[in-house]
C-alpha cells in the first residue's frame, strides 16, 4: 500500500485427521479468522477471530512446541484451544528486539450484557541474542454465556472434585524464558490460572522445564517436565499432576519433518486420575474419554507436519 503499509490476513481451517470433520465447534474457519494493517515502524492492527496475547508470547517459550500436549486441562490456554472472537488486536513493531500487543474481546451485547462473555489480554516479550523473554495476561468474563460474545462453543465445562457451577471468570498469566548455547536450548516457563464460579474457585499454578539438542541440522531431540499444582476452595482438594516427555523431530525438507513422542503423567494428592490425553476440561458431567481410569498414564504419537 506505500510507505511501509499493507494489507494482512489469515483464516484457518482445523479438522481431524481421523474423519475429516470440521473441528473448533464445527466452524468453517475456527482456527483463526482475522484481518488488518501492519506497519514497519508503528506494528500491526487485526480485527477478528484471534489468538491471546499469553499465546502470542508466552506459548513459544514452552516445550509444547513439537509435542503439542497441554499442561493438564490445558489450564492455562497455552495450546490456545481458546480463540477470541469480536477481537481488536494491537501488535508493536519490533523496538530493538522488544515487542508488546494487546488484545480486546468485545461481548457483542449491549446495556446490562457488556461485560458478559467479553475479554482482553496483553503481553510482552524480548529477544537479545541468545535470550528470548516472554510475559502475558488473559481475563475472561462469563466466558460461553452467550452465542455472540467474545468466547462461544469450545469453552470447556470445568469439571474437578469441588468444583461447581458454570465459570463466571477465568484469568491466566505468566512468563518464560528461554536461552540458547550452541546446539543446546533450555527454557523455563510459569502460568498461574483461576476460575471462579458462584459456588466455588480453582487454581492452578503450573512449572516447566525443557530443553532441546540439535544432534545434527535434520534431528531434534528434546525432553519436558511439567508440576501442576491446583487448590479447589471451598472443598479444600488439591490435585497434583507430574508431567514427562520426550521428542525426536527429523526434518525431512525445509518445510516437512516427521517427529516421535512419549509422555507419562502421574497424578497425586487429590487428583483422582491421570489427565494426559485430554486436552480441556471435561464436558457434560464428567473427564473427556480419553482421560486416564487411575492415576497413571502414558501416551505415545507418531505424526508428519507439513509447513507452507
Amino acid at each position: 500500500m506505500g510507505g511501509g503499509l499493507k494489507a494482512v490476513f489469515q483464516v484457518e481451517s482445523g479438522f481431524s485427521v481421523t474423519n475429516g470433520t470440521l473441528s473448533q465447534s464445527g466452524r468453517m474457519f475456527g482456527r483463526q479468522a482475522w484481518f488488518g494493517l501492519s506497519s514497519r515502524s508503528v506494528g500491526t492492527l487485526t480485527l477478528g477471530r484471534q489468538y491471546d496475547d499469553l499465546v502470542d508470547f508466552v506459548q513459544p517459550l514452552t516445550g509444547a512446541t513439537v509435542s503439542g500436549l497441554a499442561h493438564p486441562f490445558d489450564n492455562d490456554n497455552l495450546v490456545d484451544v481458546i480463540r477470541i472472537n469480536n477481537s481488536i488486536k494491537y501488535t508493536s513493531a519490533d523496538y530493538h528486539g522488544l515487542k508488546f500487543g494487546g488484545l480486546y474481546g468485545f461481548s457483542n451485547s449491549p446495556g446490562a450484557g457488556f461485560a458478559s462473555n467479553r475479554a482482553w489480554s496483553l503481553g510482552a516479550g524480548y529477544v537479545g541474542g541468545a535470550l528470548t523473554l516472554g510475559a502475558g495476561y488473559l481475563h475472561l468474563n462469563f466466558p460461553n454465556s452467550d452465542a455472540t460474545g467474545a468466547v462461544t462453543g469450545e469453552y470447556p465445562s470445568v469439571v474437578l472434585a469441588g468444583f461447581t457451577g458454570a465459570v463466571t471468570r477465568e484469568v491466566v498469566w505468566g512468563g518464560g524464558a528461554t536461552y540458547v548455547l550452541g546446539p543446546t536450548k533450555v527454557g523455563l516457563v510459569y502460568s498461574h490460572s483461576e476460575f471462579d464460579s458462584t459456588a466455588a474457585s480453582l487454581k492452578f499454578d503450573n512449572f516447566e522445564i525443557h530443553a532441546d539438542y540439535q544432534v545434527t541440522p535434520a534431528l531434534l531431540l528434546g525432553a519436558r517436565y511439567t508440576f501442576t499444582s491446583g487448590v479447589v476452595d471451598p472443598a479444600g482438594t488439591k490435585p497434583k499432576y507430574h508431567q514427562f516427555e520426550l521428542t525426536a523431530d527429523y526434518a525431512l525438507s525445509k518445510r516437512t519433518d516427521v517427529y516421535l513422542i512419549g509422555a507419562y503423567q502421574k497424578a497425586t494428592g487429590d487428583a483422582t486420575r491421570a489427565v494426559l490425553a485430554p486436552d480441556t476440561f471435561g464436558a457434560g458431567g464428567s473427564f473427556a474419554p480419553d482421560a486416564s481410569s487411575n492415576k497413571s498414564q502414558g501416551l505415545a504419537r507418531v505424526g508428519m507436519r507439513l509447513r507452507w
